[in-house]
């Protein structure tokens, strides 16, 4: 024998004596060949559940139930049974059905661990420390022999396997979901507001030599300078103030530079966090920050000067809440990112208007306003709104823009992927928001609603008009 099969030799020959131990009845090994055939066949999870207790009434006639440990809580919830099949939404399990580690009974059920592969433990972290998936109820059951107590204990360990299998793959599709979203919301949010900042530097490069070309005549004017003389002290007065404006302007293009550093280093930091990757999914980091003064406004701020470039006016709010209202709690980074997908979005998109006076003109304006406080049920919300002028778009446009890809028939505007407010809607809704598009008469008013406290609550919808 080959000296590398030496292990699996061992391994079958001890599985050999496991299972004429065993002594599993025709029924009982067909049901298990039975559940093995179907769960190979079948792909989603869901469709495990279903086989399982499918199984279990088809070979033996007992009703049975799939009851799976929810992570958050580690609660048990009811996810499929033989009288009711799979549940829309999986609902607790009884009081007396609980997650226990060996079989037990309850009335007329026996309950069996359903029990994952400890080799994958770290792949799928959905379970107790002793990788119980969930549990499998059997009833009505007057009587069970140990040998019947036996074969359903592994039958419900062959369940285990095969959740926990199929738990990974999901998993692994999610992860490579998020990572091509990830990849998206890099390039839309990082890379392409980057280029912007590409500019910025060959003209600070421009700026530079302009600069250096001043104190190289300057210098020449000052070696010309006599001591006494009146022409040389207004030359050294022109000088001083040269060398002030020079300075001047150094100051202000490293302070944006500054600016720049720091925003981007938000966003990259924000992105790259190592628990993105682990779970599959944006993992949020909440503090309580003033909506207003620590995000909406540095934001609006970053995009002030190419707002202004493209003749656009910002109307400001003539009131806004107190600074305790404005307390939320929420993941800066990624709340940032959300205003600022609003303004690139404004930026590319704002189109003029005829004011009262019949002048054309482009502009967009903002409201922040508590929502959500109609009743002591719902929890308190900020809302903001974004109005941007221009051609309003229809009810249907209205909701399919947040739908990732999607742009409006016809748009051909420069930059525009179709992906920025997919992520505001995913960044919101991960807070327990909600966002949405009003158009108006002479624009759209985009509007997002986050709750103020740490728990995605839901908020109550608001007709934001």
């Amino acid at each position: 024998m080959a000296h590398d099969l030496d292990q699996a030799y061992e391994i079958l020959e001890k599985k050999e004596k496991d299972y004429t131990a065993y002594r599993f009845k025709t029924k009982e090994t067909m049901a298990i060949f039975a559940f093995f055939d179907l769960a190979q066949e079948f792909a989603t999870i869901t469709n495990l559940y279903r086989t399982a207790v499918a199984v279990i009434k088809f070979f033996f006639g007992y009703e049975s139930c799939i009851h799976t440990i929810r992570p958050e809580d580690e609660a048990l919830m009811l996810q499929c049974c033989t009288t009711e099949g799979l549940l829309d939404s999986p609902i607790q399990a009884r009081a007396d059905v609980v997650i226990h580690h060996s079989p037990y009974r309850v009335g007329s059920s026996f309950i069996f661990p359903i029990i994952g592969k400890k080799v994958l433990a770290d792949k799928v972290p959905l379970f107790l420390d002793d990788q119980i998936l969930g549990m499998l109820e059997i009833y009505p059951v007057k009587r069970m022999s140990n040998h019947e107590s036996l074969f359903f204990q592994k039958y419900a360990n062959r369940v285990g396997y095969n959740m926990h299998n199929k738990l990974v793959v999901e998993q692994n599709i999610e992860h490579i979901q998020f990572i091509n979203q990830l990849v998206s919301d890099i390039e839309h949010n990082v890379i392409t507001p980057n280029l912007y900042y590409k500019a910025f530097l060959i003209n600070m490069k421009r700026y530079l030599k302009e600069h250096l070309a001043g104190l190289e005549s300057l210098s020449s004017l000052i070696s010309h300078t006599e001591i006494g003389n009146h022409s040389s002290e207004k030359n050294i007065t022109q000088v001083v103030d040269k060398l002030n404006g020079i300075h001047e302007d150094m100051g202000k293009k490293m302070e944006d530079f500054e600016i720049h550093f720091k925003h981007l280093s938000l966003f990259i930091e924000t992105l790259f966090r190592g628990e993105h990757f682990k779970t599959g999914s944006y993992v949020l980091k909440r503090r309580s920050y003033n909506l207003l003064q620590d995000i909406f406004l540095p934001e609006l701020e970053h995009y002030r000067k190419r707002l202004t470039d493209r003749n656009i006016d910002i109307v400001e709010p003539s009131d806004v809440p107190s600074d305790s209202d404005l307390t939320i709690f929420v993941d800066l980074g990624l709340t940032a990112q959300v205003f600022a997908n609003l303004f690139s979005n404004a930026l590319k998109y704002c189109q003029p208007v005829f004011d009262e006076n019949g002048n054309p003109r482009k502009y967009i304006s903002y409201r922040i306003d508590m929502v959500g406080m109609e009743s002591d049920d719902t929890q308190k919300a900020l809302g903001v709104d974004l109005f941007t002028s221009g051609v309003p778009i229809s009810p249907k446009e209205a909701l399919l823009i947040f739908e990732d890809g999607y742009k409006i028939a016809g748009d051909n505007t420069e930059g525009g992927s179709g992906h920025g407010l997919h992520f505001v809607n995913n960044i919101v809704h991960l807070h327990g928001g909600h966002a949405g598009c009003k158009p108006k008469e002479n624009g759209n008013i985009f509007y997002i609603v986050l709750p103020k406290g740490s728990r995605p609550n839901k908020t109550k919808r608001r007709d934001r008009s």
